[in-house]
């Protein structure tokens, strides 16, 4: 899939009736590989109002833009975010459409000014009251630019970061009913692919320190570093189950190998930084590593007890 940017500039309401004012289509040289580098291209050619990702594989109602557009100017809003989006994903050979959120709790009914409250905000973020994704959110360009908001030259999770920031930095976050985006799930969509436990350990440490360095220079989580660690050991509880198993469950590597492994070609790579992760990591996994097989002990037992009878 050849990654490339589009911006689409927002026309005035007054000059709506003569159709989009401008288009320009802008293409990197080659595959960048991450969808970070194409966005951030496109954010530095944009010249508009407002920004929308939209990925390749996806798409949009026809007044979806127009819908975002409006909501953003009523309000002033540095971000819109929609909560729900139409699903299709493929089901026994067909492609089945749903509306469905990653969110929880509940939905707003109108458009919802979000709180100013910064620890609100985050509380909310940890317990997935939102969406972190790139795609369901229209931004005011002049608001990204003022903050330095980009997406980082990650694999995956690039949009978790840029979500974060988003949170944290704007004055203005509204909510919306609007399900007017379509999310379409490829098995061979980058975020889907198989990959290697080295590339999956290399970005989840980038995404920790990276987060932990945005948090670094906020006075907001410096005078309240609970805050700073509940953002932190949400998104580390987030990746445990994928890293748990490669790692622990499904590896074929005995706890020495592993070990070696872990300080050879992972945790080498910035000690001073690392060394909480690394804590971190060893206790909480071999913490979930005897709860699993803690339960297959009770499977055990409780089979030999129904074979019995």
């Amino acid at each position: 899939m050849t990654i490339a940017a589009l911006i689409i500039l927002l026309p005035l309401p007054k000059k709506r009736g003569r159709g989009y004012e401008k288009f320009l289509f802008v293409k990197l040289s080659q595959n960048s590989g991450y969808p970070g580098i194409p966005r951030n291209f496109g954010l530095d050619f944009a010249k508009g109002k407002y920004i929308y990702f939209l990925d390749s594989d996806d798409f949009l109602d026809a007044t979806a833009l127009e819908d975002f557009y409006k909501v953003a100017e009523k309000f002033n809003a540095d971000v819109v975010h929609s909560e729900k989006c139409f699903v299709y994903e493929e089901v026994d050979g067909e492609l089945k459409d749903t509306v469905g959120s990653p969110q929880t709790g509940e939905f707003v009914e109108n458009p919802t000014l979000e709180t100013f409250d910064i620890g609100e905000r985050v509380s909310d973020f940890v317990n997935k009251r939102y969406i972190w994704w790139g795609c369901n959110k229209l931004f005011r360009r002049e608001f990204l630019m003022k903050n330095n908001i980009k997406f980082y030259n990650i694999r995956t999770f690039e949009d978790f970061i840029f979500a974060f920031q988003c949170i944290v930095c704007a004055k203005n976050y509204v909510r919306v009913p609007l399900c007017n985006y379509h999310y379409r799930i490829r098995k061979d969509s980058l975020s889907h692919k198989g990959t290697n436990i080295t590339k999956i350990m290399y970005t989840f440490m980038e995404v920790v320190n990276t987060l932990d360095n945005f948090m670094a220079g906020k006075n907001f989580f410096l005078e309240n570093p609970k805050y700073r660690y509940a953002v932190l050991d949400f998104y580390i509880q987030e990746r445990l189950d994928v890293l748990s198993k490669d790692l622990f469950i499904t590896s074929s590597l005995d706890p020495a190998e592993l070990y070696d492994f872990l300080c050879r070609d992972i945790f080498s790579i910035n000690p001073p930084k690392n060394i909480p992760l690394i804590s971190y990591l060893f206790t909480s996994m071999n913490i979930y590593k005897l709860l699993v097989n803690q339960q297959a002990a009770e499977i055990a037992q409780l089979k030999k007890i129904l074979q019995s009878k």
